[in-house]
């Protein structure tokens, strides 16, 4: 049965921050560790390289004949086309044509740049900087020396960014999905949490059951998550075990409609502990995760999937999401209003 997209015009989510790389991947795609590296975003082919002491992000498409830049290499301070050696400066202008040494250049020489930063160990790019009102995902961990902080390998999944957030955020599936990491039976019916929307952000607290017979190594506790739309998840939980606190930062890049990476990083107070049981347990919860939500068909939100009052968080989750697409149609103002207007619902309060 043919079903139509709940979200029907992605091309909002071109305004937003969205991770592409590791740092180390970039460093690891050549001895050299400039780069290039290629990567995927919003099926947008592009490629990642340090130029001059500063990582860019350019198309991946030498505009001679198309070759693909990441199939090249960096060349003192440009990256060298592997069809003709036509070179290209970090501003995307071509700085060098070896068929054509005396010039002149032509002006269509030039390959389109994007607007790039390094933060959290992360390559973030955003496609379209005409509204200019988002930021990068917070991270509540980053900068502060109490604790460590890891950043696991990607992980791909065959479905949607939508899709992943929404499963990271679902509390009742761990009745059914998780038998050797977070299962609880009990989890069927979640309680129904207060939802603040506020500087782009979705903000709610879970307190998790604390007689929930889990896994050792799970970070039961009280819950707080700051959701940066559209893609990111910061949940920092103060643990009832021996009430320090953890945070894991899960963020996708979506690759295409159909294909998400996805970033995690995980930070912990206790320093002294090793860190592969912890990394052994997180990919374990997202390998019982993984079948289940590339399960899911459409691998986007359709528009005719039943909820119930309990699906709260996703249902507030898609309504925030047709918002912003149909807020970036009408143009700047109306999509800054969209992101950072706000909605509270909990008795906390906010400044700024």
């Amino acid at each position: 049965m043919q079903t139509n997209p709940l979200i029907k015009d992605t091309s909002y989510l071109r305004h937003f921050w969205h991770p592409v790389c590791s740092l180390q991947e970039l460093e690891m795609a050549s001895p050299s560790g400039l780069g290039p590296l290629a990567v995927t975003l919003l099926n947008e082919h592009l490629v990642v390289a340090k130029l001059g002491g500063k990582i860019v992000t350019l198309r991946d498409r030498c505009p001679h004949r198309s070759a693909k830049l990441s199939g090249g290499k960096v060349v003192g301070e440009d990256i060298q086309c592997p069809y003709h050696g036509w070179q290209y400066r970090a501003d995307g202008t071509c700085s060098h044509i070896p068929a054509l040494p005396e010039g002149p250049i032509p002006a269509k020489a030039r390959v389109e740049r994007f607007e790039c930063e390094e933060r959290y160990g992360l390559i973030w790019v955003r496609l379209d900087s005409s509204y200019d009102c988002t930021e990068i995902p917070f991270f509540s961990a980053a900068n502060d020396p109490k604790f460590k902080i890891i950043i696991q390998e990607p992980y791909y999944w065959k479905s949607s960014a939508e899709r992943r957030w929404e499963n990271f955020t679902d509390f009742s599936h761990f009745a059914f999905v998780h038998p050797k990491t977070l299962f609880d039976p009990n989890a069927a019916q979640p309680p129904l949490v207060p939802m603040d929307r506020v500087n782009g952000q979705f903000r709610f607290v879970y307190d998790t059951p604390k007689g929930m017979d889990v896994n050792k190594l799970a970070i039961i506790g009280k819950f707080s998550y700051i959701c940066s739309m559209p893609f990111a998840i910061d949940l920092s939980s103060l643990k009832y075990s021996d009430n320090t606190t953890s945070v894991l930062f899960n963020v996708s890049c979506p690759v295409s409609d159909t294909e998400t990476k996805n970033y995690f990083i995980f930070a912990r107070e206790k320093h002294d502990d090793a860190d592969w049981p912890h990394i052994s347990f997180n990919n374990l919860v997202f390998a019982e995760d993984k079948p289940i939500i590339e399960s899911e068909s459409p691998q986007y939100i359709p528009d005719d999937e039943v909820s119930v009052v309990t699906d709260k968080v996703s249902t507030q989750y898609r309504k925030w999401l047709r918002e912003l697409e149909a807020a970036a149609k009408e143009g700047k103002e109306a999509f800054k209003k969209a992101l950072h207007g706000r909605a509270i619902e909990s008795d906390r309060t906010y400044t700024g």
